[in-house]
């Protein structure tokens, strides 16, 4: 770009000269002077070529400007346009170092331009001649320099013997091809150098590879010059060997290199080990991990992130805890906190937080920017502005996984770590992917032990609370047992008191039984010991008894029972007695925590395959805090002393344990405190092309495969288990023998020769593995063959490889499924 230096107080004469200019030079930028200032400003940058300068200034004149200018820069070409000049002025600065003189007329001004090119084609000139001067110069005071002339088309005309030394020659031959200077140039350096010396004229320490004359190449460094001499084009070439000096650069370049990198990893290593033991040291600083994961934020940024996002989930991976986050600038987290908003409410999210936390894998984008990158995913056009905004140039994602007591198989996902750099110059890499997750495993087992030490503490609190409501519940009703038969004891009450008493007795005995009753149920589950009666249930009529054992309560407390019954709704495959008591436990509740005046809805309806069960009250609700926990066995919404409501806390433990046990599920909803609560129990229905309604004791489809002529040898040591599962099986056709010990089965399995046998595990003297291995000794006559199913409470997948590896074909949790279980047994009798 052509920069001119316009020095001129009258606004008109520099629009005219300036457009003078603007017709000549297409890439042209005018620095315009008006002042003195600005013409200090002007010399004191020097970013100008030419100077057109006026005569008559009102700061100065012509002359002393040319002086100014010669002073700092006496080779800048200067051009006095003006109308107020002499011809003594004219010749006066043309002595001073003018390079043209024009008149502001219409008729001359017109020669601005012309004369400008020229100016600028003489200085060039000079230039050239100076450069030239200096470099003949040169070549004669190198005599290691090769020095040679040649023709456009690359006759050598002359050299030095320095020149036939680097290309391999001892002298000149006799006879030259008419391109001998190309032979010994990479072709395309060549060409370079001629389009060069064709643009510029000459071609300036160009560093190239020469190939001399056996083939080897050299490193060289070459300048060249093109003039015309008789109207013939001449090539001035300068031809130095740097071969040493190249050799010895590279092998520094690659020390320097190796130097560089080998410091680079120890320094990364060093604080790499310094991060991870001060993060190490923080995580177990405090049990409250909220707190040590912000100091672990706040020391990977700027560290390691320009921004750090920690995010905690529930067991469900949906719900998000509020984030630990830490950022360089308080923009940043406001917008790393923007765009976290889109992935956590996002659940079908295919990048990021929410594909790490699906896979379980780490994500490591080096480019965030690229196009690529951007088509891949499939988040809206917001959050990609987000992106950009945040000016984000790569992340890291990794997963916050902890390893349980069942090993290395059983990971639980609590959350992940994200690391964002902003930086342009900084790109994260693997190195940096095995840091964050070393970051991320200390992280993990902060967390999990932080949680583990809560659940600690919360389960002896509600223990320690459990008992003590549990002796308050119990001794309660024996107050008045013990009271009242002291009394009874003296003889002295009438009999109307005497009335009151036993009555009083016998309500707090069925009291104290159903506090038992309880207990025992809930020792039954934990234990995997509560068995069904199953069998096709009419839910209608159970509601119906339901409601009648509990309308006593509901009356005295002015509360009334509305229900609403859909007499279409189908069967269920249940308990009758358990079915009812869920029945009871909901309506109890709902009583009970409604006040006098209150009102007990209960629903049964059909909701497409399922049968649900709906009870609602006009209670005192449950607290928003404490609804995740309502099923929990032993939890109490309030387990003060100072408690208005009595109970173990039990009662919906049971419900649910009772609802899962016949496939089906519970939910509560309380729109908070004094709104009332609705429990909805969804339990699966019988099809009629299922079950005949008809044969009330039926527990297997009508299409279940038939085991007509099927031998089936089962063992359990708990009757109830036992009986269940021979029921089970004589329904479906079978012919089964029910024994209730391992040695049992090794006396009558060579005798009666079954076809399949159903095992427990846990059994007293000898469990189902060490049964069955004694049964794989015998021989195949003896039934060392036999297919075998094992039942057991010991329901992990740990046990389910156990019993595999022992040798069962199949493995069946309980409580059982008798759907499950003939299912099982067609698939080996069919396979």
């Amino acid at each position: 770009m052509l920069r001119i230096l316009l020095i001129d107080d009258n606004p008109n004469d520099r629009l005219l000269a300036i457009r003078q200019l603007e017709r000549e030079f297409s890439d042209l930028e005018v620095e315009q002077v008006v002042t003195a200032q600005d013409f200090a400003q002007a010399l004191e940058r020097g970013q100008f070529h030419l100077v057109v300068t006026d005569y008559q200034l009102r700061w100065s004149n012509g002359i002393e400007v040319l002086h100014a200018i010669k002073a700092s820069y006496p080779n800048c070409p200067t051009i006095m346009f003006t109308n107020s000049g002499t011809q003594e002025i004219a010749v006066e600065a043309m002595k001073s170092g003018l390079d043209d003189y024009v008149i502001k007329s219409p008729q001359h001004q017109v020669r601005l331009r012309i004369a400008v090119r020229s100016a600028l084609e003489r200085a060039e000139t000079r230039q050239k001649a100076a450069n030239l001067e200096i470099r003949f110069q040169t070549l004669l005071n190198r005599l290691n320099v090769g020095i040679y002339r040649a023709t456009f088309d690359g006759s050598l005309l002359e050299c030095n013997p320095a020149f036939l030394r680097l290309i391999g020659l001892g002298s000149l031959p006799q006879e030259q091809a008419s391109r001998f200077i190309e032979l010994y140039f990479q072709p395309e350096d060549y060409t370079q150098l001629i389009n060069q010396l064709r643009e510029n004229g000459e071609v300036r320490d160009k560093e190239i590879q020469l190939r001399r004359a056996d083939g080897s190449l050299i490193w060289v460094r070459v300048s060249k010059t093109f003039t015309k001499i008789d109207g013939k084009g001449i090539i001035d070439g300068l031809v130095e060997d740097i071969s040493d000096r190249k050799r010895v650069e590279l092998e520094r370049e690659q020390l320097l290199i190796s130097e560089q990198a080998a410091r680079m990893e120890a320094e990364a290593e060093k604080q790499n080990y310094s991060l991870l033991s001060e993060a190490s040291r923080l995580l177990v600083s405090s049990l409250d991990y909220r707190a040590t994961l912000a100091k672990l934020a706040n020391l990977v940024v700027p560290t390691l992130a320009d921004c750090c996002l920690i995010d905690i989930v529930e067991a469900n991976l949906i719900v998000f805890e509020e984030p630990v986050v830490a950022a360089a600038t308080p923009e940043k987290e406001a917008l790393a906190l923007l765009l976290r908003r889109f992935y956590s409410t996002s659940a079908d999210a295919d990048f990021g937080v929410r594909k790490v936390l699906q896979t379980g894998e780490p994500e490591l984008v080096t480019d965030a920017r690229a196009n690529s990158f951007l088509l891949t995913m499939k988040q809206d056009a917001e959050t990609q502005r987000l992106m950009r905004q945040m000016d984000i140039q790569s992340y890291i994602i990794v997963p916050l996984v902890a390893r349980d007591a069942y090993g290395p198989m059983h990971l639980r996902k609590l959350g992940t770590i994200t690391l964002i750099t902003t930086q342009a110059n900084r790109r994260y890499t693997t190195a940096n992917l095995n840091m964050a997750q070393a970051l991320a495993l200390r992280a993990a087992t902060a967390i999990d032990n932080a949680r583990l030490y809560q659940q600690a503490i919360d389960a002896n609190r509600i223990k320690d609370e459990f008992l003590a409501v549990l002796s308050h519940e119990i001794r309660t009703p024996l107050n008045p047992i013990l009271g009242w038969a002291k009394l009874l004891r003296t003889n002295k009450l009438d009999r109307e008191k005497t009335a009151l008493a036993l009555e009083t007795i016998e309500r707090n005995a069925k009291l104290q039984t159903k506090l038992i009753e309880d207990l025992l149920d809930i020792s039954r589950i934990l234990r995997g010991k509560l068995s069904l009666n199953v069998c096709p249930v009419d839910l209608a009529t159970i509601i119906r008894a339901a409601i009648e054992t509990v309308r006593l309560s509901a009356e005295t407390k002015l509360i009334q029972i509305h229900s609403a019954l859909d007499p279409a709704v189908g069967q269920v495959f249940g308990d009758p007695g358990r079915l009812q008591q869920i029945v009871w436990n909901l309506l109890s509740n709902a009583i009970k925590f409604t006040p006098e005046g209150g009102q007990v809805e209960i629903y049964l309806e059909q909701i497409d395959s399922q049968v649900q069960i709906t009870v609602k009250d006009t209670g005192k609700g449950i607290n928003p805090d404490f609804l995740p926990y309502v099923f929990e066995t032993f939890r109490q919404a309030d387990s003060a002393t100072t408690r208005k409501f009595g109970g173990l806390g039990l009662g919906l433990a049971i419900v649910r344990y009772l609802a899962e046990m016949h496939g089906g599920t519970v939910l509560a909803e309380s729109l908070g405190e004094g709104r009332g609560a609705t429990f909805i129990v969804n339990l699966p229905m019988i099809f009629s092309d299922t079950v005949d309604s008809s044969k009330g004791i039926d527990i297997v489809a009508t299409n279940t495969p038939a085991f007509d002529d099927l031998k089936i040898l089962v063992v359990d040591d708990d009757p109830d288990s036992l009986e269940l599962v021979s029921f089970v099986l004589e329904q479906s056709g079978a012919t089964v023998t029910a024994v209730s010990s391992a040695k049992e089965v090794l006396e009558i399995l060579p005798q009666w020769k079954p076809d399949l046998l159903v095992s427990d595990i846990g059994m007293p003297e000898m469990d189902g593995y060490m049964l069955l291995r004694q049964i794989r000794l015998m021989s195949p006559e003896q039934g060392g063959k036999i297919p075998a199913i094992a039942l057991t409470a010991y329901a992990g997948e740990g046990n389910e490889q156990r019993a595999k590896a022992a040798g069962f074909q199949a493995h069946i949790s309980k409580p059982i499924d008798p759907a499950q279980l003939i299912e099982t047994i067609a698939n080996l009798v069919q396979g």
